[in-house]
């Protein structure tokens, strides 16, 4: 269920903090607000690298991982950036600017919290 609420730049670090960690936030609001700026700020807040995705800026490959050959399988790589073992805060920026490729490739990491296999 999506919850819409409007919230002030202030009120965006608690509804981060109470609510990213059992849900996807959507931050959505005109270009030049400072979102990406209050996502870092959050991230350093609670003590966590922050990775940022430009989605306009990336190919889906970047996101899924590309294949290598093991024996007589293939198995997909995911990329260094966000396989990580360690907790980090990942914040997807203009993902209504990147590809339909893009954006399906974002939907297994989105919906499912995985990448590669």
């Amino acid at each position: 269920m999506n919850l819409p609420i409007r919230v002030t730049q202030e009120q965006l670090s608690d509804v981060l903090l109470n609510v990213s960690t059992s849900r996807h936030v959507f931050i959505w609001g005109a270009p030049g607000i400072d979102k990406s700026a209050l996502v870092e700020q959050f991230a350093a807040d609670v003590g966590l690298p922050c990775v940022s995705l430009l989605g306009s800026q990336l190919a889906p490959e970047d996101i899924i991982g590309i294949s290598r050959i093991s024996g007589e399988v293939s198995e997909f790589l995911p990329p260094k950036m966000i396989a990580r073992k360690e907790p980090y805060v990942l914040f997807l920026d203009e993902l209504n600017a990147c590809s339909q490729e893009v954006q399906k490739a974002f939907y297994s990491l989105i919906y499912e919290r995985r990448i590669g296999e």
